[in-house]
């Protein structure tokens, strides 16, 4: 019997500082990815954006937000992550086209419940052991607040 696959999709929220951290991570802006040895930088030609980036991350938080007119607080949560990956055996003997639909799918299904006006780059991974994105974006709702919690919940919900 086939062993059980699944779809994952994994919510962070940043606040500040950390925001360059994972732009850098994203993006490939790093030289080495000592924190992170499955990055491959030989195969890092083969990462694709599905949504490319028009300015760095906090800017353009900073920019979405502004334009929203929100006020916010030191702690106040600007950008969200979202990883979008699967079972690793999903991805096996799966071609470059078809690993591109998936994530354009997943995507699509992510644009369905968010602005895609908020999103501030979709990128694929595929320089490391098992594909995946990182899909960042301002948690505007659809009133205009700055709300991460009513968007992706917290730990208790």
């Amino acid at each position: 019997m086939d062993q059980a696959q699944y779809g994952i999709m994994r919510f962070a929220k940043y606040k500040g500082p950390e925001i360059g951290n994972i732009e850098a991570h994203n993006e490939r802006t790093k030289e080495k990815y000592a924190s992170n040895p499955d990055v491959d930088v030989s195969r890092s030609k083969y990462n694709f954006h599905l949504v490319k980036l028009v300015q760095r991350y906090r800017a353009e938080a900073e920019k979405q937000i502004a334009a929203a007119g929100c006020r916010t607080r030191k702690d106040s949560v600007r950008v969200v992550e979202v990883l979008f990956t699967a079972s690793p055996e999903f991805f096996r003997g799966k071609k470059r086209a078809e690993v591109r639909a998936y994530f354009k799918e997943s995507l699509r299904f992510f644009e369905q419940y968010q602005n895609k006006a908020n999103i501030i780059s979709a990128v694929v991974h595929m320089d490391e052991k098992t594909p995946h994105m990182h899909l960042s974006f301002v948690p505007l709702t659809s009133d205009g607040k700055l709300s991460a919690r009513e968007i992706v919940g917290n730990k208790k919900s």
